[in-house]
């Protein structure tokens, strides 16, 4: 329950651009590594199982393409529905996040890093559902203007 005393006001909490934009060009220039090391996978995959590579390397240079796009929409301030992400990306991110202790039953990592792998699950869930109401609050500022409490 929210006390009386505080009102409401129509301010959006952004952090300060001298912030956004150095950590844009940090993370644009990793994923730009990235990039190239993807692209590598699949111009150039391996002998063993060419097409299992190829097909990895694909998905990684649409996965860092994606990231590079969120870095320049950081870097010149371009934000998508109140945030950088839209709801309907953050599902999709949520949804990432909850398969991926599902690739470690498959892979044998809950055998070899038992206590690991139990804490990241726990991690990768509890991610699952903040950025899943992060959603929800984006969409229901979306039907009604964006208000935050503000003390005064």
């Amino acid at each position: 329950m929210r006390p009386a005393h505080r009102r409401l006001s129509s301010k959006v909490c952004v952090s300060s651009r001298w912030f956004q934009i150095p950590v844009g060009v940090i993370l644009l220039l990793f994923s730009s590594f990235c990039l190239m090391a993807s692209a590598l996978m699949l111009f150039a995959p391996s002998e063993e199982n060419p097409v299992f590579c190829a097909l990895i390397g694909a998905v990684w240079v649409l996965g860092c393409l994606w990231v590079i796009e969120k870095c320049i929409r950081l870097i010149i301030g371009k934000t998508n529905r109140g945030g950088l992400m839209s709801p309907r990306s953050l599902r999709a991110v949520a949804l990432l996040f909850l398969l991926i202790p599902f690739g470690g039953l498959f892979t044998g990592y809950f055998r070899t890093h038992t206590l690991a792998a139990i804490e990241q699950t726990a991690a990768y869930i509890c991610i699952f559902f903040g950025l899943r109401r992060l959603a929800a609050q984006r969409e229901s500022s979306d039907a009604s203007p964006s208000i935050e409490w503000d003390d005064r």
